[in-house]
């Protein structure tokens, strides 16, 4: 019995060891992606691996919690923080939504804008080789099963997400810059007079 106590101990302590390392290394490289620009794309999968979609954009990032996520293909969509609240904009409709932040604290540009130091302990953080980690939630309630974040030096390079219907996104990051700062203007969230506002939960 002894035995197994001290096999069980080192087994266990081995694993919190290996995660709590895990989690210092990506807190370290998201440190560093604190203002980041660059182009993203976006392909769903359902749960059969079929592709349901693809979009292809521009995205400005300024932690906490400022961003710009542009769609461009296959049709315009401007998703906007300002830090406290969420602009989702479908230009050719000529139609947006605003909601507070926390509403929309699932989607990928909101949660690479939020300061790791907030966000990783709600995850297990486990590394899957070189500059690669899987997020699993803690909550298990969340919006999503998995996420994984990988990296090229100390620039993000992609993120999956897999969804508790069994989706799968995939975003790639192209030609990502790294800012020491970034203009608050930037998040503006201006829309022209005949683009119909709705705002929820204020």
């Amino acid at each position: 019995m002894y035995k197994m106590m001290l096999v069980l101990l080192v087994l266990f302590t081995g694993v919190a060891n290996a995660a709590s390392n895990a989690a210092t290394q990506l807190t370290q490289l998201l440190d560093q992606n604190r203002n980041l620009e660059g182009e993203f794309r976006q392909v769903t999968y359902d749960e059969k691996g079929n592709k349901v979609q693809v979009s292809n954009g521009v995205f400005l990032l300024s932690k906490p919690n400022k961003f710009v996520w542009d769609s461009v293909s296959p049709y315009a969509q401007r998703i906007i923080s300002d830090g406290k609240s969420v602009l989702v904009w479908d230009v050719d409709l000529q139609q947006a939504t605003k909601k507070p932040l926390s509403k929309a604290s699932n989607s990928p540009a909101a949660l690479l804008g939020q300061p790791a130091a907030s966000v990783l302990p709600n995850y297990q953080v486990s590394t899957l080789g070189d500059l690669k980690y899987r997020l699993e939630p803690k909550d298990t309630e969340a919006m999503f099963k998995t996420l994984t974040l990988a990296f090229k030096g100390s620039k993000i390079s992609a993120m999956s997400i897999l969804d508790g219907l069994g989706q799968t996104t995939v975003i790639e990051f192209k030609k990502v810059e790294q800012h020491k700062g970034v203009a608050s203007a930037n998040f503006s969230m201006a829309v022209p007079s005949d683009v119909d506002v709705i705002t929820e939960g204020q």
